[in-house]
């Protein structure tokens, strides 16, 4: 075949093409590449979620501890502009209609009511005008594992914590009667009897429910000061705090 300018075209024999087996090659290849990204996305976003439950969990559980620890520092402070008053710090009796600290209170958690003199109670209640008074806070579960508390200022509650699968309460006792406020002994509600409370331990256990985590049936038993609580871990985020807070307002003559 000649061209304009009388030189020669050459045309190949074949068109240059895949074969059968390399295009079903190319399409595995594809398919492992796309299956192990398809795997780290998914593996990325269940690392996010844990961190993220992880996160929020210590997040909410220390803020609940701070809240109750702060409570307890005010406890049995006594101010001048309120009357004279039956003031025990520690509540271990009914004031009102608010329950005295107890025992396993609800099923396995214990009960913590405290006292002191201030303007608001846990809830932000306050009187009107907003004066000085006798302020009572308690501090328990229900039975959505909804850790509460309400003051005697007020009519309802508050939830400061959700998912907690345990709340325990000890109380350290000053036995000797020497001006020191040393706490020898931790104890329940019920065997506080007429010692003073110089400090007061806190534990709380949040099992949140975590399905992407995982894992299997296993038991786990945690040991909250007196307290034992065992645990199916699958699917399940588990955080436990503690807590030891010095009474600092107190009578001296008891201790």
């Amino acid at each position: 075949m000649r061209g304009h300018g009388g030189g020669t075209m050459k045309t190949p024999k074949h068109m240059a093409g895949f074969s059968l087996v390399e295009l079903m090659v190319a399409m595995v290849l594809g398919l492992l590449i796309t299956a192990a990204a398809v795997s780290l996305f998914s593996t990325n976003q269940r690392t996010f979620a844990l961190q993220q439950a992880m996160s929020e969990a210590q997040e909410q559980g220390q803020l609940a501890m701070r809240f109750i620890s702060q409570d307890l520092q005010l406890t049995g402070y006594v101010s001048d502009l309120v009357g004279s008053v039956d003031y025990p710090g520690v509540n271990l009796e009914a004031v009102g209609d608010i329950p005295g600290s107890a025992d396993s209170a609800n099923g396995s958690n214990d009960r913590l009511t405290i006292s002191h003199h201030g303007r608001a109670d846990c809830t932000g209640t306050t009187l009107t005008p907003a004066v000085m008074t006798e302020v009572v806070n308690s501090y328990w579960v229900d039975d959505d594992g909804n850790l509460k508390c309400r003051g005697n200022l007020s009519t309802d509650s508050v939830i400061l914590l959700k998912d907690v699968r345990s709340f325990q309460v000890l109380y350290g006792i000053d036995q000797t009667e020497d001006r020191v406020a040393f706490a020898s002994r931790y104890v329940k509600a019920s065997d506080v009897g007429v010692n003073p409370v110089v400090a007061v331990k806190i534990a709380l256990l949040l099992e949140k429910p975590l399905p992407s985590l995982g894992g299997g049936d296993e038991e786990r038993t945690f040991y909250l000061l007196d307290h034992q609580e065992a645990v199916n871990e699958g699917g399940k985020l588990l955080r436990q705090f503690l807590s030891t807070v010095a009474i600092r307002n107190y009578r001296w003559g008891e201790v």
